[in-house]
């Protein structure tokens, strides 16, 4: 009986395991559709020659739809959009997995500081997928005139290849843990606050109605990017070789950051916010509205709450 009884509980971890990985992949696709218009602007307001004709995001925004058209503005996609796919499987799941291994009870009973610490451990586990593929986004987004440009993702990531093996397509990984430790605990924790607030008492996640959902991942969205958006700055100065150090100086997150603050100040490294916080809120009202759509399908909950 007592095998029985392990052999339920491994077999709905693991379903648990296949649920959050498809509905994760399937979040991460639409999320990404809907905001990378947006972060291709981010990208390149971030990586730009500073100065006097440094452009805003709005400018930027209409120089590249004059110069590329709309399309301009997805130019690079196909990395970040199976990278989103892969980042969100991985976020959710590990998530999960960190939720349950600090928690044996009901998932809904789980203590908010708990949820932070998941959301903490699924930043650390999905910095190493993408650090690669936000290498290469990166590459692909930059208009400054000092950065390669590549006709495609594929000739991008085999000249980075080319150029350093496996480890040139790490370069940045440091600041990537820098922002999704503490990005992705302000995530969830935004995220499960915003339902936290909405489910009824007594009730739990799936009573609620997609649009509060929406609402919730808006809210976390847009906390994700709070405190490690100057990471962010940093990481993509890195990854397009747009730092501004003069030869012969290491070139990490410590020196990068304090060359930025130097010569840009706070602003320098809050260059692109607004236009990211605008693209989080909409982007991860998506994300976890699918998210949470695919779940209750899979687990045969009613789609609209109760």
């Amino acid at each position: 009986m007592s095998g029985g009884a392990s052999g339920e509980v491994v077999e709905s971890k693991a379903l648990k395991a296949r649920n959050e990985t498809i509905s994760g992949m399937a979040a991460g696709f639409a999320c990404k559709l809907v905001e990378y218009p947006l972060d291709t602007v981010k990208v390149q307001v971030q990586t730009q020659t500073p100065g006097p004709n440094a452009l805003s995001p709005m400018q930027m925004l209409s120089a590249t739809i004059k110069k590329e058209g709309f399309t301009g503005l997805y130019r690079g996609i196909p990395s970040p959009l199976l990278g989103s796919m892969a980042e969100n499987s991985v976020l959710f799941s590990s998530y999960g997995l960190a939720s349950r291994m600090m928690h044996t009870g009901d998932a809904e009973t789980m203590p908010f500081g708990k949820k932070l610490g998941a959301g903490a451990f699924s930043g650390f586990c999905v910095a190493a997928i993408l650090t690669p593929v936000e290498l290469i986004k990166c590459k692909m987004q930059t208009t400054n005139t000092a950065a390669v440009r590549y006709k495609s993702s594929m000739e991008c990531l085999v000249a980075t290849l080319k150029q350093g093996g496996i480890r040139a397509l790490f370069h940045g990984h440091v600041g990537t843990l820098c922002r999704e430790v503490p990005g992705n605990a302000a995530w969830f924790g935004g995220y499960e606050l915003g339902v936290m607030l909405q489910t009824p008492e007594g009730g739990k996640k799936s009573d609620v109605h997609p649009l509060g959902l929406m609402l919730a991942g808006a809210m976390g969205g847009s906390m994700y990017w709070g405190i490690p958006f100057p990471f962010d700055v940093v990481k993509s100065k890195i990854q397009t070789d747009t730092h501004g150090l003069p030869p012969g100086v290491a070139v990490n997150v410590v020196s990068v950051f304090k060359h930025t603050w130097k010569t840009e100040g706070l602003k320098g490294l809050y260059r692109g916010c607004g236009i990211t916080v605008a693209r989080a809120a909409p982007s991860n009202a998506v994300l976890f509205c699918v998210y949470e759509m695919v779940m209750r399908t899979l687990q045969g909950d009613p789609l609209l709450g109760n």
